[in-house]
């Protein structure tokens, strides 16, 4: 009877222990859209967040089958239902370092987290071919000037620069709202290129099979002329 009380009280004292505030540890939320990507490429993306991340996370799977592929509109409704201050939008075909690094990926990149409040990774493919990097790495952050870059893996700080910002244009479907988006974000300083963090991006995974695809990218590059007047 004895270790039973003893244990009763044990795990009473573990009950009144507080649980740790998102604020004071910077946790990350990584929301991935998943649409009608083959089951490997997610399970890809997912176990490696969950094995290679030690900064503290929380990670939203969005299954947007039942939705029409309006980007746009669910990473606006996600954003906005997020509990943390930090946000880190990925796609379901990006994949973070197969090797954990001292210190991660996430780390590294919420290192330049107060220079604009805005960082991207590189990468070899997905439209983002400008913070494609080869060779040394003298400083492992850079701001892009360029007022484009791809909405595969970007982070952000969701009560700075974000409000000021404003929201992804609902006017995109498919593509170009992470493209207007940038652009509206160098008008403010730009974002931040973490060289020392290489995210993999396989490319037209999300809507390989969505038959407006191909429509929707005359669309999206139309509109962002029309917005941007280039």
């Amino acid at each position: 009877m004895s270790q039973i009380t003893d244990s009763i009280a044990k795990i009473k004292q573990l009950a009144k222990v507080k649980l740790v505030d998102d604020e004071a540890v910077k946790r990350v939320e990584i929301v991935v859209l998943k649409f009608k990507e083959p089951p490997e490429i997610v399970d890809k993306c997912i176990s490696r967040i969950i094995h290679n991340t030690d900064w503290p996370f929380k990670l939203t799977i969005f299954d947007n089958r039942l939705n029409p592929p309006n980007t746009s509109r669910i990473w606006n409704k996600l954003i906005e239902e997020s509990t943390c201050r930090y946000v880190l939008i990925m796609d379901s075909d990006a994949f973070v370092p197969a090797i954990k690094t001292e210190p991660c990926w996430l780390t590294r990149m919420m290192e330049s987290i107060n220079e604009t409040g805005f960082v991207v990774p590189v990468s070899s493919c997905g439209g983002g071919a400008h913070q494609h990097v080869t060779g040394p790495l003298p400083y492992p952050s850079a701001t892009l000037n360029k007022d484009i870059w791809s909405g595969y893996c970007f982070l952000f700080d969701r009560e700075g620069e974000w409000k000021n910002v404003g929201k992804f244009d609902e006017r995109f479907y498919i593509y170009g709202q992470d493209s207007e988006f940038a652009h509206r974000v160098s008008k403010l300083g730009g974002a931040v290129m973490r060289r020392d963090v290489f995210v993999e991006h396989i490319g037209g995974f999300s809507f390989k099979q969505d038959p407006i695809r191909e429509d929707d990218k005359v669309y999206a590059r139309e509109l962002y002329r029309f917005l941007t007047k280039k």
